[in-house]
């Protein structure tokens, strides 16, 4: 992980973060327009290198195929508009079902990495410990829900893997990306099927999980009240068209790790560390 955001999530606490991983989410699942939709994927690809890059190309691969299909699967079942580019005896494709297409896709795509930051920055636990304190009855539907997405980008790449050493005659074109399709999707919901019986044989649906203690700093605060900011501003500037502006915020909030992790790194090697009279390890870095 880039050492800016580490800095982030280490002087911030599980409730912060959480809260931070949900209003991502929120921006890549509301805001359905091809600017903001552009803007919010380039935040999102550059936060998610930056905070984790082994699994970075693996999702790059699966992307392209959910916004492909996504589009072509909206060509073929949306083709209203008046403005025709191609148009055959089964078939029209309009510049109104083009832009659609290409909105759903990119809205796929971002939520996607939306998810993948999810997966890389909090623990499967402190979600459940968070959730079950408060809507204890469906805290296990949500951590399933939020966590399918990358557990079939997981059992793609496996299925994917093993399909190249099989010595029987494959199957090309659509016929393999069906069978690919169906093998995964198996193999996700029995997955998930079981994931979910075991933790309901543990008793989690009906014991209360507690989080402990958590320590709310003045940085949480800080966080909390930007991202509350920025969702309430983006609702109402949505209804007024100012769409730059949006881009602008929802891109300030997805990063909003790495600019934290920059000021206070700045702070540190401009003020902190030529002001304090301690001679640790960090301070004398940033001397």
């Amino acid at each position: 992980m880039n050492s800016l955001a580490l800095n982030f999530f280490k002087r911030t606490n599980s409730v912060t973060v959480f809260i931070y991983l949900l209003a991502v989410i929120l921006i890549a699942l509301l805001f359905k327009q091809i600017f903001l939709s552009v803007a919010t994927l380039i935040a999102l690809l550059l936060m998610s290198i930056l905070v984790r890059r082994e699994k970075f190309f693996t999702y790059i691969k699966f992307s392209c195929v959910i916004f492909i299909v996504t589009v072509i699967f909206n060509l073929i079942l949306n083709q209203r508009g008046n403005n025709v580019l191609w148009s055959t005896s089964f078939l029209k494709i309009t510049t109104e079902s083009v832009n659609n297409g290409i909105t759903f896709g990119l809205s796929f795509v971002n939520l996607l990495w939306a998810f993948y930051l999810y997966d890389a920055l909090i623990r499967v636990k402190t979600v459940f410990e968070l959730l079950a304190s408060v809507f204890k009855s469906i805290a296990i539907i949500f951590i399933l829900t939020i966590q399918f997405i990358p557990k079939i980008v997981n059992i793609f790449s496996e299925t994917k893997a093993i399909q190249k050493f099989r010595t029987q005659k494959k199957a090309t074109g659509i016929k393999s990306s069906m069978d690919l399709t169906e093998n995964v999707l198996n193999k996700a919901i029995a997955n998930f099927m079981n994931v979910s019986d075991t933790l309901i044989l543990r008793g989690f649906h009906s014991c209360q999980k507690r989080l402990g203690k958590v320590e709310f700093k003045q940085i949480d605060w800080q966080i909390i009240t930007i991202i509350g900011l920025i969702l309430v501003s983006d609702g109402i500037l949505f209804q007024t068209g100012n769409i730059k502006f949006i881009a602008l915020t929802n891109i300030f909030l997805i990063l909003l790790p790495i600019l934290t992790g920059g000021i206070n790194r700045l702070w540190w090697k401009f003020y902190g560390s030529k002001t304090t009279v301690s001679d640790t390890t960090t301070v004398k870095n940033y001397r």
